[in-house]
């Protein structure tokens, strides 16, 4: 009984993990691809970013489309890599209330990126909610048992 517990907690841990993760690696991957991108760009690309660089958006100052468009770009890798680094700081004392509330959030982020974005950053977060899923329902044995 006690080594099926103990097999239940490390495997909880471990998914919990690896969802987690998952978040950090497609943060730093948004962040490098956008990086790239700047570097690498097609004449249709560069006539978009200067389209973009002349549409002038007035919120408590003047910015441009494209400023706002990196700024939130950047934003996502870190919030999507902050996500990851705080659910391991949380994967050591993790409960029922964590769990769920890191599948609620990922299930959010995963019909967002059904939505707007890629298959791999979808994969991705795919990836993560099951592993999230896996470490609630290891949980909810460990306490039936």
């Amino acid at each position: 009984m006690i080594r099926f517990v103990y097999k239940q907690t490390i495997l909880r841990m471990k998914s919990f993990k690896a969802g987690s993760v998952a978040f950090i690696v497609l943060g730093i991957l948004h962040v490098i691809v956008q990086i790239a991108g700047n570097f690498s760009q097609s004449a249709s690309t560069r006539a978009m970013r200067h389209v973009m660089e002349m549409h002038k958006i007035n919120l408590i100052g003047e910015h441009n489309l494209l400023e706002f468009h990196l700024g939130f770009s950047y934003m996502m890798g870190f919030l999507l890599t902050a996500f990851g680094i705080q659910n391991i700081f949380l994967s050591n004392k993790l409960n029922k209330k964590i769990c769920v509330a890191a599948i609620v959030f990922t299930s959010i982020a995963l019909l967002l990126s059904i939505k707007y974005f890629h298959l791999l950053s979808t994969l991705f977060i795919l990836f993560s909610l099951i592993c999230y899923i896996i470490s609630l329902r290891t949980l909810i044995m460990e306490i039936h048992n």
